[in-house]
């Protein structure tokens, strides 16, 4: 096969998914590494394992399906789906920015509301992109 013939439809989509599980691969050894880094310090928070694998689970899904659908519209609509997934999550894992821990006799907490906002306010930016970037796709013609 020359450089200009196209690729056969399925080489091209099995091409797509290695590139998609290698890419997902290397976000989940960082993941695993920030999961032992944190893991030793928050032992008394007895929620982290669960909230964070779940975090850690989600965003996964979403870089291996944004890989995936990369060159389609897709890929945008995820980039979008992954936004709300954070803001979402982030406010229900942090009880709004106030986060309770019992260390024996001492209960701990700590408020964080602002840095919260924050999170949401740049997620709704990242989900602003998505749609500007959604609409130039779309606008584009199509590749011959």
């Amino acid at each position: 096969m020359s450089e200009l013939e196209p690729k056969p439809r399925g080489q091209k989509f099995s091409s797509r998914i290695a590139r998609a599980v290698l890419i997902t691969a290397a976000s989940a050894v960082l993941w695993l590494i920030v999961w032992f880094l944190t893991s030793m310090f928050l032992a008394g928070f007895p929620e982290y394992p669960k909230l964070f694998s779940t975090i850690a689970w989600g965003l996964l899904f979403f870089t291996f399906t944004i890989a995936l659908a990369e060159g389609t519209i897709y890929k945008y609509i995820l980039i979008i789906a992954r936004a709300f997934f954070l803001m979402i999550y982030l406010t229900y894992a942090t009880n709004w920015g106030v986060l309770t821990a019992n260390f024996g006799n001492l209960m701990f907490t700590v408020e964080f509301t602002s840095l919260i906002a924050l999170i949401i306010a740049i997620n709704l930016l990242e989900v602003a992109r998505g749609l500007l970037l959604a609409i130039e796709f779309a606008a584009q013609s199509p590749k011959d």
